[in-house]
């Protein structure tokens, strides 16, 4: 089963329907897939853990440059600024014109989890 991966950071919005997507420089999840969600962080002494499932609405490829505000409320953002920035700080190398994933989806809680809100 594929699995992705999110910086604890992000749980409590993708759990709270903030984030609602995931821009991606490798993605091999389709349209309807049901994708592990772990919880993740650049320590490498925390544990992983599964938080829930995010089922995939769509897939879309973007170049860097096309970032908009509405993608970036998508993302949790309030203006893609703050995306780009994000981005540059996982993904160091990025040019304006790098072809990314992005990623559209729905979460779905663990069974052992009750939703928030």
């Amino acid at each position: 089963m594929e699995k992705l991966y999110f910086y604890g950071e992000y749980v409590e919005p993708i759990k709270e329907g903030a984030k609602t997507s995931t821009i991606r420089r490798h993605f091999d999840g389709k349209v309807g897939d049901e994708i592990a969600a772990y919880e993740t962080d650049t320590n490498p002494l925390r544990r992983i853990r599964e938080f829930g499932f995010l089922e995939i609405k769509s897939i879309e490829y973007i170049r860097f440059d096309e970032i908009n505000k509405e993608i970036a409320r998508t993302e949790g953002y309030l203006h893609e600024d703050l995306l780009k920035e994000s981005l540059y700080n996982i993904y160091d190398d990025l040019e304006e014109s790098t072809l990314l994933y992005y990623v559209k989806f729905s979460f779905i809680p663990k069974e052992d989890e009750e939703t928030v809100g």
